[in-house]
């Protein structure tokens, strides 16, 4: 038996698993996911609970996952490349012929500020939030997407609260000026200030205030504690086919892996981004099985989705390349659009346990001949 081994259970590491296990393989594939929960996190949710528009932001794997997956809960402590086995904190270890590193990633870590990137951390900020007295402030730090759903659930949500909202750039820098304009406009209507060139807690009574981190990213250590080549950030560094150079057998997907910037690809840390990725390494898998590649990774981008509430949103297209185009949409036609793709994320990931391959993905923009991004394909 052909032994594939998935660490990480994110939108990355479920569409992988599925997609090998739905495959048809019998019992020439064995399929194993490793995830320190026992349960998958919708962190495309995660605002909607920290806000408490939402009670929970998990599943059951039993409800996106293959039966056919084995579930191994527990944390991947280091990962064997010469003996092929993944080690775990509780248990024995687990042997791969194959792997995929699809760990995810986490927020920032500082004292004082709690991160909604993470399920712990939101659930942390949920019960924080939840606990704030009328006219008390909420700090959201980052001007990012994540930043701007989180403070416009909370202000829908809880009215009575005063939430401002600081970068040290400027708001939504990768959408489009009309869009920017929409965004601000549908935050002060909902009283959120926005404060653009500091990321700093309001110094006049910090006491007074939550701060809400929504910039910034963690992952685990896991890559560089087995050895693996990572960049600055700890990200596991892979090829345009999503091998790691030197590891026969060896893939990465997600948040935690990074394409080696010399391919000239686009990468986005979101699930838009992880699940093509996820795709393409189990496809890169079953191709080796049969003794022939996949290729490189061509993957690209429609839109990007952001919630404005329960009643609002902006869907900023995109060019294949994540470029801003003047196209958007808002107001109750963009909240119906954002619910409907978050729902469909999830029918993505089922449909792939029910028949391997029926998830495909944009492709990305032409290259030129040094790797680097030419004109998108028409």
């Amino acid at each position: 038996m052909f032994r594939t081994v998935i660490v990480g259970g994110g939108y990355a590491g479920v569409l992988a698993a599925n997609r090998l296990a739905a495959s048809g393989r019998g019992d020439s594939l064995g399929v194993t996911l490793i995830n320190a929960r026992p349960d998958f996190v919708e962190r495309i949710r995660l605002h909607e609970l920290v806000a408490g528009s939402r009670r929970r932001a998990t599943l059951p794997f039993s409800r996106v996952l293959h039966p056919g997956v084995r579930l191994v809960v527990a944390s991947a402590v280091r990962i064997d490349t010469d003996s092929r086995r993944v080690m775990l904190d509780m248990g024995g270890p687990v042997e791969y012929d194959a792997l995929i590193y699809a760990v995810g990633s986490d927020g920032p870590r500082e004292p004082g500020v709690l991160s909604v990137a993470g399920l712990d951390g939101a659930a942390a900020a949920r019960r924080a939030v939840a606990g704030l007295g009328h006219g008390r402030r909420v700090q959201v730090l980052g001007g990012g997407l994540t930043a701007i759903e989180t403070s416009a659930e909370i202000a829908e949500r809880r009215p009575d609260l005063r939430v401002t909202v600081r970068t040290t750039g400027t708001l939504a820098a990768g959408v489009s000026d009309g869009g920017r304009s929409l965004l601000r406009s549908r935050l002060g209507g909902l009283g959120i200030e926005v404060v653009e060139g500091t990321a700093n807690v309001a110094p006049d009574d910090p006491q007074d205030a939550l701060a809400l981190a929504c910039a910034g990213f963690s992952v685990p250590g896991l890559a560089a504690d087995s050895g693996l080549p990572t960049d600055p950030d700890g990200r596991l560094l892979v090829g345009a086919d999503l091998g790691v150079h030197g590891h026969d057998g060896l893939y990465g997907a997600g948040d935690a892996a990074r394409i080696d910037p010399a391919a000239g690809m686009v990468s986005r840390m979101s699930c838009a981004g992880a699940m093509p990725m996820g795709g393409h390494a189990a496809d890169a898998i079953l191709a080796r099985m049969d003794g022939g590649t996949v290729g490189d990774l061509s993957s690209g981008f429609l839109a990007q989705c952001i919630s404005l509430g329960r009643r609002d949103a902006l869907i900023q297209f995109v060019g294949r390349d994540d470029t801003p185009t003047r196209w958007f949409v808002g107001g109750s036609v963009g909240a119906l659009a954002k619910e409907t793709v978050n729902r469909q994320t999830i029918r993505w990931l089922r449909g792939e346990a029910r028949r391997s391959g029926s998830y495909a993905w944009p492709k990305g923009p032409v290259r030129g001949p040094l790797g680097h991004p030419a004109e998108a394909m028409q």
